[in-house]
C-alpha cells in the first residue's frame, strides 16, 4: 500500500501484523495428528495456540471448555447452528424454535433461512436504533410454540457498529429455556470491546464464534468457543465427518500456521488493547467531528448512530441520495478505501438486512457506507476520507 492510499475497511479484513506473519512462518509443517516426532511438535504447537487464545478469552476451565478452529467465521457459525438442530431427534412437524437478533451476519441468516424451510420456526429479535429489543424477547419465549433450541445474538452488528446487550438476552433465555444453546458470534467485538466484554463467561453464553483476519492475523482459521455444558449434553454434533480432528467436532487437519498467527495476533492484540482502544476513540472524534462539519454545508449527510453503545471503530455513513456504490468508486479513485456494509453481502449487491432493521428504508439503506477502522490507521486517513466524502458529495450531487 502507498502513502497515498487509506485503507477503511477493517472490518471486512486486516493486514497481517508482523507478529503474526513471524509466527505463520515459524508454524511447525508437520501434521499435528501424526504420532511421529514432526507431528508432536505440530500437536505440542496447536496446543499453544489454543491455550494462547483461550487466555484472550478468560478461558480458565480448558480443556473442559472447549475451542474448535476452523477456517473461519462463517463456518464457525454454521458448526453451532446447523450442529445444534442435528443434534438430537426433533419431531419432523415441530421440530423447534431458533432465536436470532435481526440484521445478522449471513453466515447465521442463511443456515436460518435454511433450517426455515425445514420446518423450524425462526423468530428475529428486533434491533431497532442499533438495540436487541428485550421485551420482544421475552414476548417471543413466553409464547413459543416449541422449544427454543438455539438463541444466536451478535456482541457488535458488523455495519453499524451497534454493541448489543448479549448477556441480558442470554440471561432471559437460559431461564426460559435452560437446555437451548446461546450463541455469540462475537467476530466484531473481539478485541474491539474492553477485556471484560467479549469473553463467554461475561456474556453467559455457550457458544462463541472468533475470526482471524478480523484481528490482524491471516486468512484461513476461525475458531469456536464450546463451555462445558454443551459438550456434556451433546448439544452440537458434527456437520462435516471425517477424520475426528478438534474432538470430532470440525474434522480435517488443521491449519497450524494460519492457527498459529491466530493466535500470535490475539496475544499482541489483548496485551495492547487499552492502548489500541483509546486511538480508535481518538480517530472516531475526529471523523465525528468532521462529519458534523461537512454536514453542515451538506443537508442529508449524516452519522447513523446507535441509541445504545457502539464499537467506536465501525461508522455508518448516511449520502444524501447518493448510490452508496457510487461514492465508493469515487473515493476508491482517490485511493480512500470504505465499503458498503458487510463484504459479503456488498459483493452479492444484496439488501442490508442489518441497516434495514436497524430501521432505515430500503432507498435510505442504499446509501449508506460503512467506514472502519483501528490503532493501524491514522488521523491521515480520516482526514483523506472526509475531504474525498465532502468533495464526492458535492461533485456527484451536481452530476445528478
Amino acid at each position: 500500500m502507498t502513502t497515498s492510499e487509506h485503507y477503511l475497511d477493517q472490518s471486512a479484513t486486516t493486514r497481517p501484523s508482523e507478529t503474526a506473519l513471524r509466527a505463520l512462518n515459524e508454524a511447525p509443517w508437520g501434521n499435528p495428528s501424526s504420532v511421529h516426532r514432526i507431528g508432536l511438535e505440530a500437536a505440542a504447537a496447536l496446543k499453544e495456540a489454543r491455550a494462547a487464545l483461550g487466555k484472550t478469552l478468560g478461558m480458565a476451565r480448558l480443556p473442559k471448555d472447549r475451542l474448535i478452529f476452523t477456517s473461519c467465521g462463517t463456518e464457525s457459525n454454521n458448526i453451532a447452528l446447523l450442529g445444534t438442530a442435528a443434534a438430537k431427534k426433533r419431531d419432523p412437524d415441530n421440530p423447534g424454535t431458533i432465536l436470532l437478533s435481526a440484521g445478522e451476519h449471513p453466515s447465521l441468516e442463511n443456515p436460518a433461512q435454511l433450517l426455515e424451510k425445514r420446518g423450524y420456526r425462526v423468530i428475529r429479535i428486533p434491533t431497532a436504533g442499533g438495540l436487541l429489543d428485550l421485551d420482544f424477547l421475552r414476548d417471543a419465549l413466553e409464547n413459543a410454540a416449541s422449544p427454543v433450541i438455539f438463541a444466536g445474538f451478535m456482541l457488535v452488528n458488523n455495519e453499524t457498529g451497534a454493541v448489543y446487550d448479549v448477556k441480558a438476552a442470554a440471561s432471559l433465555v437460559r431461564a426460559k429455556f435452560p437446555d437451548a444453546v446461546i450463541h455469540c458470534d462475537a467476530v466484531q467485538g473481539y478485541l474491539k470491546l474492553k477485556k471484560n466484554r467479549f469473553s463467554p463467561a461475561s456474556l453467559g453464553v455457550d457458544t462463541m464464534t472468533l475470526s482471524a483476519h478480523k484481528v490482524h492475523a491471516v486468512r484461513g482459521a476461525g475458531a469456536l468457543y464450546m463451555s462445558e455444558n454443551v459438550i456434556r449434553r451433546k448439544n452440537i454434533v458434527p456437520v462435516m465427518p471425517g477424520g475426528g480432528q478438534e474432538w470430532g467436532v470440525r474434522s480435517g487437519t488443521e491449519n497450524l500456521p494460519a492457527i498459529a498467527s491466530f493466535a500470535a495476533a490475539a496475544l499482541e492484540g489483548y496485551s495492547e488493547l487499552d492502548a489500541r482502544l483509546e486511538k480508535t476513540a481518538a480517530l472516531r472524534a475526529v471523523l465525528e467531528e468532521g462529519i458534523g462539519r461537512l454536514a453542515e454545508e451538506c443537508p442529508g449527510l449524516g452519522l447513523n448512530v446507535p441509541a445504545g453503545e457502539m464499537q467506536p471503530g465501525i461508522a455508518s455513513v448516511r449520502l444524501p441520495a447518493i448510490r452508496s456504490e457510487t461514492m465508493l468508486n469515487y473515493l476508491s479513485g482517490r485511493g480512500v478505501y470504505v465499503s458498503a456494509g458487510s463484504a459479503c453481502s456488498a459483493a452479492a449487491k444484496k439488501k442490508s438486512a442489518a441497516l434495514t432493521a436497524f430501521g432505515l428504508r430500503d432507498d435510505e439503506a442504499d446509501s449508506v457506507i460503512r467506514v472502519s477502522f483501528d490503532h493501524t490507521n491514522t488521523e491521515e486517513d480520516i482526514r483523506a476520507f472526509l475531504e474525498g466524502l465532502g468533495e464526492g458529495v458535492r461533485s456527484l450531487q451536481r452530476k445528478r
